[in-house]
């Protein structure tokens, strides 16, 4: 019996190592599973972390090219601000030489105003002088002067001596029948 009682301790020892070593190899198949999920799951991780990236990268690139756009658009607009800066500046001087030669032309209608009311104050002065004058020498001729009572009043010294008419106007020549 001893020697079944080896044998049979040995078997027991035997499949206690096979039991042990299912275990270990059923242990190690549970590990290996699990970190195969964990690979998985990290690798999920992995291509998710690299679609938001990807995803980021083109939206970058997208706002670049906006951006890039954008400072396009400027740099014309600056440009075209140059070019109306440039005309406006060149309108400047033209409403500037305008309004230069506006004054002059004011400063000189201005003297020719005063020119002109000048002339016209000293006209209308020589105008009420003369007509005064006029009116005194018309007075005069209407009125007969005391010489033209004694001048001589026949035909013949009237048509030889014209001046006599005119100095003496009321002298009527005397028709002689």
């Amino acid at each position: 019996m001893e020697r079944k009682s080896c044998w049979s301790l040995i078997l027991c020892l035997i499949i206690l190592v096979i039991m042990g070593l299912v275990g270990n190899k059923h242990i190690k198949k549970e590990m290996m599973s699990e970190l195969t999920n964990e690979v998985e799951l990290s690798e999920g991780e992995v291509r998710e972390k690299d679609l938001d990236i990807n995803k980021y990268r083109l939206t970058v690139e997208h706002t670049q090219k906006q951006i890039d756009n954008v400072d396009k658009e400027v740099k014309e607009l600056q440009d075209e601000i140059g070019k109306l800066n440039a005309a406006k500046e060149e309108k400047d001087k033209g409403v500037k030489a305008c309004k230069d030669s506006v004054a002059v032309l004011n400063n000189d209608v201005a003297a020719v105003e005063k020119e002109k009311s000048d002339i016209e104050g000293k006209f209308g002065g020589e105008k009420t002088k003369w007509s005064e004058e006029m009116n005194g020498l018309k007075q005069k001729l209407q009125n007969q002067s005391p010489v033209c009572a004694f001048v001589n009043t026949t035909a013949e010294v009237l048509k030889s001596d014209s001046t006599i008419k005119d100095l003496c106007p009321q002298i009527q020549v005397a028709v002689k029948l």
